[in-house]
């Protein structure tokens, strides 16, 4: 799963969906693929629209396609977690705008020293501040008198962060094979590539050009192309002993098998 970052504030108008759009653009600049999820105590979908009459007429989930997008809608409770669970596309990194009382790290936009300090004592895991109060010097130097361990950042080092948080999570996706492929040399090569912005994931061979996927609890188990095949051949062998009826294995795509280890 990408990392999730929540932005978060404890008054209104502080500037996080502002915050939001600059981090989109300079992380998708960089070449990043951002997702965000939007927390809001208004009700999407209003009585007497079409899609709340489905819903509202015992429909578990209505998807509402138009000519430029594509709309999901289910009722009931529903977390961070749900959000993340529904998104439809593969990030590096999922902005969250909103659930102060996830455990997801989180960056507070704030306009005062007071705002800060009522922050720290209800909401958990600020990882920094940001929002108005980093351009007023007057308030910069209280809040570092009073409180020398907040990290305060600007939008421009905000993204620098989180540019950090998606290449640690990049690099646990390494193989760490160092198979000398690609033309970094080493995963270690890679690595400090994608540090710098000039390499992408997928001129990673291995994982670019795999034939086969391992992952436990979602993370990938690097394979090189030896035990991929491997793994290929033998799942290939088990399926063809099946009856398979008017499954043609022979015109398949893709093979997607999953093992539940606990009850």
């Amino acid at each position: 799963m990408a990392p999730i970052v929540c932005i978060v504030s404890v008054r209104r108008s502080r500037g996080k969906t502002r915050l939001i759009e600059y981090l989109v653009k300079e992380l998708k600049r960089r070449g990043m693929k951002v997702a965000t999820i939007k927390h809001t105590s208004e009700p999407f979908d209003t009585k007497g629209k079409d899609t709340w009459r489905h819903t509202e007429a015992g429909a578990l989930e209505v998807a509402c396609i138009t000519p430029r997008e594509l709309i999901t809608i289910r009722k009931g409770d529903a977390s961070l977690e749900d959000g993340v669970q529904a998104l439809h596309v593969e990030s590096d990194i999922i902005l969250a705008e909103g659930f102060k009382r996830s455990d997801k790290p989180k960056i507070l936009c704030a306009d005062s020293v007071e705002e800060v300090e009522e922050a720290l004592r209800s909401i958990s895991n600020i990882v920094a501040v940001s929002g108005s109060i980093v351009d007023a010097a007057d308030q910069v130097e209280v809040l570092r008198k009073k409180h020398h361990d907040v990290n305060l950042m600007t939008p421009e080092e905000v993204v620098e962060f989180l540019r950090s948080l998606i290449v640690k999570d990049l690099l646990k996706r390494l193989p760490g094979l160092d198979c000398g492929h690609c033309k970094y040399g080493s995963c270690a090569g890679m690595a400090e590539a994608l540090m710098e912005g000039r390499a992408s994931l997928d001129e990673c061979i291995v994982i670019s050009t795999s034939i086969s996927k391992v992952f436990i609890d979602g993370r990938m188990i690097p394979l090189s192309r030896w035990p991929q095949t491997i793994l290929k051949e033998i799942m290939l062998g088990f399926l063809r002993s099946l009856k398979l009826k008017d499954v043609k294995l022979e015109d398949a795509s893709k093979v997607t098998i999953e093992i539940r280890m606990k009850d």
